[in-house]
């Protein structure tokens, strides 16, 4: 039976895997790679692409259909599309209901799809800004560490950031029944302003100022993993790739008007 979340790996273990180069390897060779070439693989999807040249991948999964008449929270009213535009609680909890077939690989990077858990705390009395430093500490970090190295720094985004963490650790073993959720990464950790309710602030010789109370939700990712040992999408140059990129522009110098 499937269960909910990302795909799970049986104990056949015949699934196959293409590389990046084009050719089918078995999946005990896939899983013998090494994590720095698993997240090489990984790093694909951070390559430009045209759109035009784009081909959508066919619909291999299984996820409850939206219904896109009424407001997702379950509110009365008309649905105004320019509301609720971008990422959204009830959007990201969505992800969580998506099942995947067993065995299934990304075309990508050849490698099986590790499990995930979405998690969001709504709410939050924080602003949107100190929250994004605690997250970007935190983010490509095993989860364990990420809480450990969160508890030891006394600012308020951090001690939120580590209570989020724990709960998104409890939903992974008993909710989706991951057996080590302490194997698992921060993938993503982001903050986005929800609402702000203004109050007012009363100074001398009647000067009224506006204060402005911010309110976030907080997202967390969860993956099953090792992370990568960089913190941006793409791993970015040592010297001697950026060395092989000059060698690679004076060689392809040419004069101006030569014959």
């Amino acid at each position: 039976m499937l269960k909910r979340g990302a795909s799970i790996l049986s104990a056949t273990r015949r699934l196959h895997a293409i590389g990046e180069n084009g050719i089918v390897r078995s999946a005990t060779e896939a899983e013998n790679l090494s994590n720095e070439e698993k997240w090489k693989l990984r790093s694909q999807f951070a390559k430009p692409t045209i759109q035009r040249f784009e081909k959508p991948s066919s619909k291999v999964y299984f996820a409850p259909e939206w219904d896109l008449s009424k407001k997702p929270n379950g509110d009365e009213g008309d649905v105004d599309p320019v509301k609720g535009y971008g990422v959204t609680p009830e959007k990201w909890e969505y992800y969580n209901k998506v099942v995947w077939p067993p065995n299934y690989v990304v075309p990508e990077t050849g490698l099986p799809k590790p499990r995930e858990v979405f998690h969001c705390r709504q709410s939050i009395h924080y602003s949107p800004k100190r929250m994004w430093t605690a997250c970007h500490f935190a983010n490509r970090m095993n989860v364990d560490e990420a809480i450990m190295q969160l508890r030891y720094k006394l600012v308020k985004g951090c001690m939120i950031l580590a209570e989020v963490l724990e709960e998104a650790k409890d939903r992974a073993k008993n909710e989706f029944h991951i057996e080590y959720p302490s194997e698992m990464f921060v993938a993503e950790c982001f903050p986005i302003q929800s609402e702000i309710v203004k109050g007012a602030r009363r100074h001398a010789r009647e000067n009224w100022n506006v204060i402005r109370y911010r309110y976030i939700h907080l997202y967390v990712r969860l993956e099953e993993g090792e992370g990568p040992s960089y913190k941006g999408r793409v791993k970015p140059k040592d010297g001697w790739e950026k060395m092989e990129d000059y060698y690679a522009y004076l060689r392809s110098r040419s004069f101006k008007y030569s014959i």
